[in-house]
């Protein structure tokens, strides 16, 4: 193969390594001066005392942030702006829509702005102390340094928290008077376009907190018979009114109902994914079979058979041929039990060629373009509560197909099966996991909309450990613009690994790939693995109703706040142990 030469993507990767090094050995040559200079402080590892030091150096701390302009500035600009997003977030222009759009603007907006003021926050407090030499009146005391550090880091957290709980029922308000809003407009218009009186009209609306049950179109839609039961009209008379009203609000009508089951949930989500183990397993056994056959000639590689056999199994795995099914066994969280739940299938089906139209011969059925027949089910066969759905369902679109709730055992295990009855003869794919993933409803939106500003509060908290680390080295103007800088290239690291190719999208990772490549994604791997702040998505969570979970949560909080922001913390106290304050002068 000829040599390339040395492209675009090698002097990225050169830059980006060359410049890691230099920042690392910057900070080695700043913390090592640090520790080597005379002075500073001698033990203080001591507990005595330890918690009434951080409490009061903690409410110090949070005062100061308070009196703060700048910090004030960021505080208002919150709760300015998150109440507006009510009247701007318009999202789709249906409800659905605008719930979702409201709460990515609340919640998105005030982790960045919180994440600002965090970082400002956090370097200012000790740095300004020491340029101004207040921290005479703190180390005068029998205060061991690592109590100052971590009273410092326990006010900036405080702000965060109380700023957090305000957001959190900004939010909360907000979606409820969207959903009042829609209700007060659906109760004008069925007074005035669907024909009803007022007291008609109350219990129509009243009866939408009543609906349950999975989504279907029409006059059996689950609206439909919520309100047939609450004024005790025929399910006729109901849809009658309801067609009388604007076409806005019936496709408003539907678009709650998605929001009642899709998003106002808190639902887990388990992912189809390919057994490693059966995958290797099946990887040998088809390089023994054809070793023994006779099938591989001696100018071939060991490497390039298996490469070429783990990609023909990888495509067996995730394929389902004609007339054929596929099973998988999920284990997930208990459910919640009740009429209202519901379990559902995320799926994008992909075919390996174009799907016509097609038509019956004897029936007349007809199957449309870009459609694929299939057979979805939930549960075991000899499950009396197997649920079983048969349609053709759109291809190389992302759609949900939704379940009774009593088709998952009790103890969260789901047995998911896939049947391709289309008699066009064409394989349908899952490109696992993404692809597919069962969901189902395991708490409320109110536990989910916690979890979310709980976990927003993960990288505050590590965005806190290192600023007060910067600030133990560096003053505030350097130490606030590094991290803002690592912040930035935090959240962008995303967009480096498509520049230097080496995102999934861009390539097969069943194949080999060369050295050069290898080496760029080992050094993007490094850096996020450095700039990472946290790895939960609390906005993307939120807007499609996926719990975060309670374990995730606390492994999330263990590996950024406890050990690598532990961990900061610990090397913060060994420089400000050392640094030397004030010079003794004679």
């Amino acid at each position: 193969m000829p040599d390339k030469g040395f492209d675009l993507n090698d002097f990225s990767m050169l830059m980006i390594g060359l410049g890691t090094l230099i920042g690392l050995v910057a900070i080695v040559y700043v913390i090592r001066k640090a520790l080597t200079e005379r002075g500073g402080e001698v033990g203080g590892w001591t507990l005595r005392g330890a918690g009434r030091n951080i409490t009061a150096i903690a409410r110090t701390t949070l005062a100061e942030g308070l009196r703060a302009r700048i910090a004030f500035g960021f505080l208002l600009l919150i709760l300015i702006s998150v109440p507006s997003f009510y009247f701007t977030a318009d999202g789709d222009g249906t409800i659905k829509g605008q719930v979702q759009m409201y709460m990515t603007y609340s919640l998105g907006f005030s982790s960045f702005v919180l994440a600002l003021l965090t970082v400002i926050f956090s370097c200012r407090s000790l740095s300004n102390e020491i340029a101004s030499r207040q921290i005479y009146s703190i180390i005068a005391k029998p205060v061991p340094r690592w109590q100052i550090l971590a009273g410092k880091w326990t006010g900036v957290m405080a702000l965060n928290v109380g700023v957090m709980i305000v957001v959190g029922v900004l939010t909360y308000g907000g979606v409820v008077l969207i959903l009042s809003d829609f209700k007060a407009t659906l109760h004008r218009e069925l007074t005035t376009e669907g024909g009803i009186t007022p007291a008609q009209a109350d219990r129509f609306v009243t009866s939408l907190e009543d609906v349950k049950g999975m989504g279907v179109a029409g006059a059996d839609s689950p609206i439909v018979t919520a309100m047939k039961d609450a004024t005790g009209r025929t399910r006729d008379d109901v849809a009658e009114i309801l067609l009388r009203l604007p076409e806005s609000t019936r496709v408003n009508l539907r678009r709650f109902d998605e929001l009642r089951r899709q998003v106002l949930v808190s639902r887990a989500t388990l992912k189809v994914e390919v057994d490693e183990d059966e995958f290797q397993k099946a990887i040998l056994a088809e390089y023994k079979r054809r070793q023994e056959a006779g099938m591989i000639p001696e100018t071939v590689s060991t490497n390039a058979v298996l490469e070429q056999i783990r990609s023909e199994i990888w495509g067996r795995f995730c394929r389902v041929e004609p007339l054929r099914f596929k099973v998988w066994t999920l284990k997930g969280p208990a459910p919640s039990q009740g009429e209202e739940m519901i379990t559902s299938i995320r799926y994008n089906v992909m075919t390996e060629a174009m799907m016509q139209a097609w038509r019956h011969p004897i029936t007349g059925q007809v199957l449309e373009k870009d459609t694929i027949l299939c057979q979805w089910a939930i549960g075991a066969a000899d499950d009396p509560d197997r649920a079983e759905r048969t349609e053709a369902i759109p291809v190389d679109t992302t759609k949900e197909i939704e379940f009774p709730a009593d088709a998952i055992n009790k103890d969260g295990t789901i047995v998911v099966e896939f049947a391709n009855i289309d008699p066009r003869s064409v394989s349908a794919a899952f490109d696992l996991p993404e692809a597919l993933k069962v969901l189902y409803v395991v708490g409320s939106f109110e536990t989910n909309l916690l979890q979310a500003c709980l976990a927003a509060l993960i990288p505050l908290a590590s965005l806190a450990t290192f600023g007060v680390f910067a600030s133990t080295f560096l003053t505030f103007p350097v130490g606030s613009m590094i991290l803002i800088f690592l912040y930035i290239l935090s959240n962008s690291m995303g967009f480096v690994a498509e520049s230097l190719a080496v995102a999934e999208e861009y390539y097969d990772p069943t194949v080999a790939q060369p050295l050069s490549f290898e080496i760029r994604r080992m050094v993007v791997d490094l850096l996020q693995w450095l700039l990472s702040l946290g790895d939960l998505t609390p906005l993307s969570h939120v807007m499609d109703g996926e719990a975060i979970g309670w374990g995730a949560l606390g492994l999330s909080f263990a590996k950024f706040v406890v050990l690598k922001g532990g961990l900061a913390m610990f090397i913060a106290v060994l420089v400000f142990r050392r640094r030397e304050l004030a010079a003794v002068t004679v």
